[in-house]
């Protein structure tokens, strides 16, 4: 379940798939249930895969050479603007985005910051379990230490999660995914330097068109008015993604260390254009949200 929590979390999309995925046993028992039907857990899983840690998550910004910057997180103010469940749904998965970003890059006060944004949109979700007194003692102290921290973090997110699919809430667990999703490839895309752009970290932006693609399709399975507007949206970036074209890599074998490894498959061909275009369309989408 770790991948559903990430997925609320992490400055996530901006990564091609990480290397575990959910165990059919905790897809059975936590995804799967009355609220969640087999067609949305199929497309919830395939999310899944696409999701990185946030260690890995790291690697990618600093290996681009990004460093964190507090001008383009969701400004704290903002969380007294949102008043409806739609509008508190999606900014707990964007305050939830910032949260990781900001405890990625080890920043202990904005990390704060943005747990209690989160805490504040969950209440007004109706979910006080997920962020109680206990939970925030746990994390001040732990906040010197990442992997703990974020450890107490899932497991707060993961209360969400269970809480609005156990009342019926379902579409607002979907809008909280949306809105994680749209800030991390913000984020992403924010950290991108345009004038000599990291190739990796543009490959990892482009990679997010098949997640897209299954958020989409997961979006069209809600009949739900609160759904549809943000589905329009999806699409209208959507046919952005899809201008990157699909080309076969040649299957090649390398000794890495004594072992084999074997590489190949199918691949994007970035162009900066296409990736400039998702900055821009990605920034008014998420302005929208935010505002």
């Amino acid at each position: 379940m770790k991948k559903f929590i990430y997925l609320l979390i992490a400055s996530i999309l901006i990564i091609s798939c990480s290397s575990d995925s959910p165990t059919e046993e905790m897809i059975d028992e936590e995804v799967i249930d009355s609220a969640l039907t087999p067609e949305r857990a199929t497309k919830a899983q395939m999310i899944f895969q696409t999701v990185p840690s946030p260690l890995e998550t790291a690697s990618i910004f600093q290996n681009a050479g990004a460093e964190y910057n507090s001008n383009i997180t969701n400004l704290v103010e903002n969380v007294n603007n949102y008043s409806t469940s739609t509008e508190k749904a999606l900014n707990l998965g964007i305050y939830g985005a910032d949260l990781s970003y900001a405890n990625i890059f080890d920043q202990s006060q904005e990390t704060m910051f943005y747990m209690n944004c989160s805490k504040k949109m969950a209440d007004g979700l109706g979910i006080t379990s997920a962020f109680d007194a206990e939970t925030i003692e746990r994390i001040e102290e732990n906040m010197d230490n990442r992997d703990s921290l974020m450890t107490i973090i899932n497991d707060a997110f993961w209360i969400t999660n269970a809480h609005l699919k156990e009342n019926g809430q379902d579409h607002l667990s979907v809008l909280i995914i949306t809105g994680g999703w749209i800030e991390g490839l913000y984020l992403g895309t924010k950290s991108l330097n345009k004038d000599a752009p990291d190739e990796k970290l543009m490959q990892r932006i482009a990679d997010q068109k098949y997640s897209l693609d299954n958020l989409v399709e997961l979006l069209a399975t809600y009949d739900n008015t609160e759904i549809s507007g943000m589905s329009q949206k999806m699409r209208t970036l959507q046919m952005i993604f899809n201008k990157f074209e699909e080309e076969e890599t040649e299957t090649t074998v390398t000794d890495d260390g004594g072992i084999p490894t074997i590489g190949g498959g199918t691949t994007l061909t970035i162009k900066l254009a296409t990736i400039l275009e998702i900055t821009e369309v990605i920034e008014k989408i998420r302005n929208e949200v935010v505002q």
